[in-house]
Parts: structure tokens; C-alpha cells; sequence
């Protein structure tokens, strides 16, 4: 028996030693070649072991028929087994005797079982390994006690299948999970060598078809592997350098930082990438961008892997982009250097034709004549205007605008641009009206004048293009953080009852140049750039602007800014305001002779005493002679600026040294100025001289010493809530705006306002659609709430909301509104004689 297991054993030995030729020498094969090749080794194994059985008995042997079956069918596939089972089959037949049947079904249910396994393994994706080799010895063990039932008799079978039994559940599983596990470690190791050998020829595929240089050096520097692209960067064969440094190629500038670039690189270190020269074969330079990462090799030595590319086009590019950016950051200065000459040639004669209008303007005129310098001081400003617009959008584009923030009283802003339009409003007979909420603070940080020139601008425009009706100028706060400094987000809106603008041109609002109509250029006049700078003004502080508006209804014109809350300055009196303007001796270097007459005299008639030098030079000698309070100096002039002027002023030291400089220059350009400031100036007007300006300034500069004055304005209150059961009239509202407009103003504004409300009444009842009397009743909400008309506001906003939802009880609501109207008219009559004014019944 041992003898018969160990020939059995040899004949494993052999069906292994086949299998690993076969599958190590077939890659060129066909399919159906292998498994013929294959079946015919596992069926000539097959027949060795029918010749020579295990003996366990008289008349009992065992062979491994059943196991080579069902393997050839698991690994070398169906055909395999088929030819395999056929030629036991067949010398089954061949031996006839009594199981030759029997042994017959044994050959075919071994393949069918090993071909189901295998198509079962391959569907499931089980991984083989010894237990699914066991459990499917053990399946083809049950099959081959099944074909004993074909044997001639019951008992004959129960005999043989008592005495074979038990070695066959032995030595069938164990004898399948040994052979196939042979033939299971062949097939795996040649699958690892396959997956390497695809995986190398991939790489080197890919190394030696890449358009980059791929190389991989030693320790020392040397190369050890270089791919074929470095003929097409390079001109070189990849064997004239395999084994060199590639130092040697390096640009001498060059060699330093590659140096710098490899010290202290190891294993693990994260990849370096720089850009330097290499020379090529015929001896020039070219620009290359070199990706070294440290690793280890697969012989455990330390080896640098790299990647370089060919980057001379692109370094040309990038030369030819720092060339066009200096070209146009030179034009960029070339074009301020002209805007501050044209700021000086065309502010310079704007001077005399505005300076001399408002001196005419103080003499003895007739109606006619006061009439017409009046037009010809307006034409100025508005050329000055418009030059204005230019410049600041020259210094926006340009990126030259500079904010100048400081705290100031907002409040006092808001109402200062009113007052500053009321005259315009009240001219074209429109109702101007400032609604400022009372959580909006006082004292905030910010650009005082920017903000200045939006809110003028949108009011200028809302008073421009609106016939009839009101301007209403608001303030709101939208959200706040606790504590000092915090930022606050506010939102300034003017809202008007002009035309209003299409949707379809309101995107056109904010462009350059453009005014949303075309007609609009030829009727009113302007730039178009008003909105915006506006609109770039906003975004500088921070913040947004839009629009909201209906045709035929009005529009509103919005912009919201984050401001911090400032502290409110500290107790001052207002002695400076009360007090009269002390007389100084001023010294005027100014070589225009328009400019020189212009300044003198508003500076005469405010009663200083005013010497004038035509030059920088003769203003430092005068200086050095001379007691002056304070020097206006002009910038350009012959001989001598008036940089220079002032620079050698304060080397005279002592008093004369100290004195308040402070400049005269048409140039309102941001750098411009701060070079006045460089040079020891003070401060400076801006020309043309404005009166109040210039002596602002004087008067500032003559008592630096005193203390700041303090605004003990009152606050326009906001527009209360109300509830279902408010009052008809809010005395303390109303009393706020007494103290705020003046007697003198109020009764115009109280009886402007109840009119528009009678209007909007009278146009809310004859309204033809919801749309319409909505509109108008949105309006009166803040109308009444601005004058403390409680119930007359709440009202009208029920009504809006009504018409807005097409309710019901709209029509009630209306006729509600008409008597709220009338009661709001007599609650006013009844509560202004106590306040010392007087108002006229609306309606």
C-alpha cells in the first residue's frame, strides 16, 4: 500500500511539474491549445493511477481517477476535463468486469461536478484556498460513493461501499487539497509574475513615451536610469549620461541653488521642485522645471526619482508679461501725472470765473445782473462737477482712491445734505424730507465726504428727475454688535415720485457712462457716471448699492455701508463757533493774478491782513523778514514750488519754522496730497477756493490750539410702530421736529407733507388698479409717521397690505384712510400753536 502511495505521489509531482510548464511557456498559445495540452497530461496521470491503484484489500483498490477529473475541469477548464474523463471512461470500458458502469458514472459525474464548481467559484468570485479545496474533495468523494449504487447488486454495493468508504473520505479530500494546492501556488505565483511583468512594461511604457524627462539618480549624483525624452529636451542619448552627474549640465548660475535644493534630502522628505538651466548638446541654455522626490529603490538603496520639464516657452511668456506690466504700470503713471496736470490747468482758471462770481455776487447789482452772474457761478460749479466725476473715476480705475475715515456725527451728515438740496426741491416745488430711524447712531467711523458725495448724488439725481410729488432722504439701522467700535450696518435709501425706470434699464443703472434712457443724456445733461462712482464708492467701504423701482410709481435708490460706532467727543464748548474770528496776517504765495485777487478778498473781508508773493522764493524771504500767522501756499509757481517753498520754510526753525503752511493746488489726485503733507504742510484747499472752505481752514489752523466743538443738535426721530390703537398724533415726534427744522420751517414742511398725503388720498380713490393705490399708500406710511401721525400711518399700511392681497375690505380701508386724513389735519392745527407755528388746513 505505502508503495502504491508513493507512485501516486510521483504522478501528482508530474501533473505539477506539467502544469508549471505549461503555464509558464503557453503565453503564446491559444485557449483551446493549453487545455488540450493540459487534459492530456491530467488523462495520461489519470490512466498511470488506474494501472496502479492503492490497494486496501482482496479485490479493493483505490485510485485518483476522481480527483484529476474534477482538478483538470477547476484548472485547466472544461475541455480539460472532458478529455480527461473521456480516457478514464474509455479504459474503464476497455477493462469491462463487473463495475465497469459504475466506474464509467464515476468519470462523468466527476466532470460535471468539477465543471459546476468551477463556474461556480468564477461567478461567486471565491477566492480558493484550502477550505474550498477540502469541501470540494469532499464533493467529489460523495460522488463517487453514489456510483456505487450501479453496481449488479444491493448487497454487493453495501459490501464494497462498507470496506471503501471510510479510505475514500480520507484520501480523496486530503489528495485534492494537496494536488490543488500545488497546482493553486503554481497558478498564483505565475499570476504575480504576469501582474509584475505587465506592471514593468506599463511604467517603462509610460517612461519611455513621456513628453517630461524621467530620471532616477544614486546617492551620489549619479544617474542610474534616464528615459528616451531627454533626446528631444536635451539632444542627448540616455547612454551618454547613464552613469554621469547631471551637475555637469547645469547653467554656473544655477548650481548654487540646485545645491541648496539637494542638501539635506532623505528618504521620507517631501518632493522639491525648482526651476533652473540645463545646456543642451549643441550648447545653448533652455529653462527647465525639475520635481525630485526622495525614495528608497527596490535594492534598499537611497535613490532620487525625478521629473523635468521643458519650460522655456513658458518662461518667455512669463518675461513677456513682466514687460506689458511694467509698460502699463508706466502708462498707468503717465496717465496720473496727466490727470494732475489737467486737474491743475482746468481747476486753475475755474477759480476766477467761480471766485469772481461770488465776489460780484457781494456788490451792488441789479436784478438782471445778480441774475446773471448767479447762472454763469452755477455753470462753473457744474463744470466743476463734472470734473470732479472724471477725476474721482480716473482714481477708482486706478486704484489711487484713498479712504480718509474718521469719526464723525452722522446725523448732522444726513441732515446737511438736506439742507443742502432743499433749495433745488423746493425750487422745482417737490417736498424734500428726511426720515432718520432712532436706533441709527450718532457718531460713527467712516469716510465722511465719500459718503457725502453718495448721498448728494442719489438726492441730486431723485430732485433732478422728479416733476412732481417728494423726495424722501432715510437712515436705518439693520443690524448692530454690542459694545464701542463695533461694526453697524446701516442702510441710507432716497426714495422719489419720479417716472421710475423699466426693468430692462435698471441693469444698465450702475455701467459706465450710462443713465438707463438715452433720452435722459439730452434732457437733464450729467456724465452717466455719477452712479457709478457711487456704486465703486460703496463697494470700497464695504458695502452694496441696488435699486428698486416701478414706472410710474417713483423709484428708491438704496446703499448699505458696515460703520463703526464711535465715541461721542468729549465735553467742548462752542466758543469757536460763537466766537468772532480773531484777525491774523497771512502770507498768499500765488503767482495767478486771478487766484491772487480771488483769495485776498474773501480773506480781506473776513478782516485779516493779507501780503501776496508771486513766487517760492520771495515766500521764503518773506518769511525770513516777515511775522506771519499763516502761509497759503500755492503748489506750481515759477522759481520756486511750493514743495520746495515749504521744505526750506521749515528749516528756518524757531516760530517762523512752525508756522501753519497750507496748500493751494488744483491737483486733488490722493498722492498729490499726501505730498503736501511729506513736505511739512498742514493741510489743503482744494481749487477752486469755495469761501466757507478756505476760511474753515484759516480759521482751523488759527485756533489749532482750542478745544473741538460739540453738536448739541437734536435727532430726527424714526418712524414709530404703531399698533391697532395707535393716537392720532405723537406730540414728541412732532415736538423732535420742531427742534430740529425751526419754527421758521416747520409750518412749510408740515403743510408740504399734508398735502402730498392729501394727494396720495385723492389718488388712492380714483385708483383703477390695487397695484396703484398700494403704491400710494406705501408712500403715506412714512409721510405721516415722519410727522408723528400715528393712526394715519397705520392705516395706510393696512390699506397697502390689503391691496397687495386684493382684499374685501380695501374699499372700507379707503374710505377709513380719507377721514384719518381729515383728523390728522385738525390734530396738527390744534398741536403747532403750541409749539409757536402755524399750519393750514390741507384739504
Amino acid at each position: 500500500m505505502a508503495y502504491d502511495l508513493a507512485e501516486n505521489i510521483a504522478a501528482s509531482a508530474f501533473v505539477v511539474l506539467a502544469y508549471t510548464f505549461l503555464i509558464r511557456r503557453s503565453d503564446g498559445w491559444r485557449l483551446n491549445t493549453r487545455q488540450i495540452v493540459f487534459g492530456a497530461v491530467m488523462a495520461l496521470t489519470a490512466l498511470f493511477s488506474m494501472v496502479h491503484p492503492i490497494h486496501i484489500g482482496p479485490g479493493i483498490f483505490i485510485d485518483g481517477r476522481t480527483p484529476l477529473v474534477g482538478l483538470s475541469a477547476l484548472f485547466g477548464g472544461p475541455l480539460s476535463a472532458a478529455i480527461t474523463a473521456a480516457t478514464v471512461a474509455g479504459y474503464r470500458i476497455f477493462l469491462g468486469g463487473v463495475g465497469m458502469e459504475a466506474g464509467v458514472a464515476n468519470a462523468l459525474l466527476s466532470f460535471l461536478t468539477g465543471v459546476g464548481f468551477a463556474m461556480w467559484v468564477k461567478r461567486r468570485g471565491v477566492l480558493l484556498g484550502a477550505v474550498s479545496l477540502l469541501g470540494f474533495g469532499l464533493l467529489l468523494t460523495l460522488v463517487s460513493l453514489l456510483t456505487l449504487l450501479l453496481l449488479p447488486t444491493l448487497e454487493l454495493a453495501l459490501q464494497v461501499g462498507q470496506r471503501t468508504a471510510p479510505p475514500l473520505l480520507a484520501i480523496v479530500p486530503f489528495g485534492t487539497l494537496f494536488l490543488g494546492g500545488l497546482l493553486l501556488r503554481e497558478q498564483r505565483q505565475h499570476d504575480a509574475e504576469r501582474r509584475l511583468g505587465e506592471s514593468e512594461a506599463r511604467y517603462r511604457l509610460l517612461a519611455d513615451n513621456a513628453t517630461d524627462m524621467i530620471l532616477e539618480m544614486k546617492a551620489d549624483g549619479a544617474v542610474r536610469y534616464l528615459s528616451p525624452s531627454v533626446r528631444d529636451i536635451l539632444g542627448h542619448d540616455p547612454a551618454e549620461i547613464v552613469g554621469r552627474a547631471p551637475a555637469t549640465l547645469l547653467h554656473p548660475d544655477d548650481v548654487e541653488s540646485a545645491a541648496t535644493a539637494f542638501a539635506g534630502m532623505k528618504a521620507g522628505s517631501p518632493p522639491v521642485t525648482f526651476t533652473h538651466r540645463l545646456r543642451h548638446r549643441d550648447g545653448h541654455y533652455l529653462w527647465v522645471e525639475s520635481s525630485m522626490r526622495p525614495t528608497v529603490g527596490a535594492d534598499g538603496e537611497f535613490v532620487v526619482v525625478g521629473v523635468v520639464r521643458d519650460v522655456t516657452e513658458r518662461k518667455r511668456y512669463e518675461e513677456e508679461l513682466s514687460a506689458a506690466r511694467a509698460e502699463a504700470e508706466a502708462a498707468n503713471r503717465v496717465k496720473s501725472e496727466f490727470l494732475a496736470s489737467m486737474s491743475h490747468e482746468i481747476r486753475t482758471p475755474l477759480n476766477g470765473v467761480i471766485g469772481f462770481a461770488d465776489l460780484l455776487l457781494g456788490t451792488d447789482l441789479s436784478a438782471e445782473q445778480r441774475q446773471y452772474v448767479a447762472l454763469q457761478r452755477e455753470a462753473g460749479r457744474g463744470l466743476l462737477a463734472i470734473i470732479g466725476d472724471i477725476l474721482d473715476y480716473s482714481k477708482i480705475e486706478a486704484g489711487k482712491l484713498e479712504l480718509e475715515e474718521r469719526a464723525f456725527d452722522l446725523h448732522r451728515l444726513l441732515r446737511d445734505c438736506r439742507d443742502l438740496m432743499s433749495n433745488a426741491a423746493s425750487q422745482k416745488g417737490l417736498l424734500l424730507q428726511l426720515s432718520l430711524g432712532g436706533t441709527v447712531p450718532r457718531f460713527v467711523h467712516g469716510d465722511e465726504a465719500r459718503i457725502r458725495q453718495i448721498l448728494l448724488n442719489l438726492v441730486g439725481n431723485a430732485v433732478k428727475f422728479t416733476e412732481r410729488g417728494s423726495v424722501l432722504v432715510s437712515a436705518g439701522l439693520l443690524s448692530a454688535e454690542d459694545g464701542e467700535g463695533a461694526p453697524v450696518l446701516l442702510r441710507f435709501s432716497v426714495s422719489d415720485t419720479g417716472p421710475g425706470i423699466a426693468s430692462a434699464e435698471q441693469a444698465n443703472l450702475f455701467q459706465r457712462f450710462s443713465q438707463g434712457d438715452r433720452s435722459t443724456t439730452r434732457r437733464y445733461g450729467g456724465t452717466g457716471l455719477g452712479l457709478i462712482i457711487s456704486k465703486q464708492l460703496s463697494e470700497l467701504m464695504g458695502g452694496r448699492i441696488g435699486v428698486q423701482s416701478s414706472p410710474g410709481v417713483g423709484s428708491t435708490f438704496w446703499f448699505e455701508l458696515p460703520l463703526p460706532v464711535a465715541a461721542a467727543p468729549g465735553l467742548a464748548t462752542e466758543r469757536r463757533e460763537a466766537a468772532a474770528t480773531r484777525c491774523a496776517r497771512i502770507l498768499l504765495a500765488e503767482d495767478v493774478p486771478m487766484n491772487q485777487i480771488v483769495t485776498s478778498s474773501i480773506l480781506c473781508k473776513a478782516g485779516h491782513t493779507v501780503e501776496v508773493v508771486e513766487d517760492g522764493v520771495l515766500a521764503v524771504e518773506a518769511m525770513r523778514k516777515g511775522d506771519f500767522d499763516l502761509v497759503l501756499m500755492d503748489m506750481q509757481m515759477p522759481r520756486m514750488d511750493g514743495l520746495q517753498a515749504t521744505a526750506a520754510i521749515r528749516q528756518l526753525g524757531g516760530r517762523r519754522g512752525a508756522v501753519p503752511i497750507i496748500a493751494l493746488t488744483a491737483n486733488a489726485l490722493t498722492d498729490q496730497l499726501q505730498l503736501c503733507l511729506d513736505v511739512g504742510m498742514n493741510d489743503h484747499v482744494t481749487k477752486p477756493i469755495e469761501r466757507d472752505t478756505l476760511l474753515s481752514a484759516v480759521d482751523r489752523w488759527l485756533d489749532a490750539g482750542a478745544e473741538d466743538a460739540l453738536d448739541d443738535a437734536a435727532v430726527l426721530a424714526g418712524v414709530a410702530p404703531v399698533s391697532d390703537s395707535s393716537p392720532v398724533l405723537n406730540l414728541a415726534t412732532l415736538d423732535t421736529l420742531a427742534q430740529t427744522l425751526g419754527a421758521e420751517v416747520l409750518p412749510r414742511f408740515v403743510n408740504g407733507t399734508l398735502a402730498e398725503l392729501a394727494l396720495r388720498a385723492d389718488r388712492i380713490s380714483e385708483a383703477e388698479t390695487a397695484k396703484a393705490a398700494a403704491a400710494d399708500a406705501h408712500a403715506m406710511v412714512s409721510l405721516a409717521g415722519n410727522v408723528g401721525l400715528l393712526d394715519l400711518s397705520r392705516i395706510a399700511r393696512k390699506l397697502q397690505h390689503a391691496c397687495e392681497q386684493d382684499r374685501p375690505d380695501a374699499p372700507m380701508l379707503k374710505a377709513e384712510l380719507r377721514d384719518a386724513v381729515n383728523r390728522a389735519s385738525a390734530a396738527l392745527q390744534a398741536a403747532l400753536p403750541t409749539l409757536g407755528v402755524a399750519v393750514e388746513t390741507a384739504r
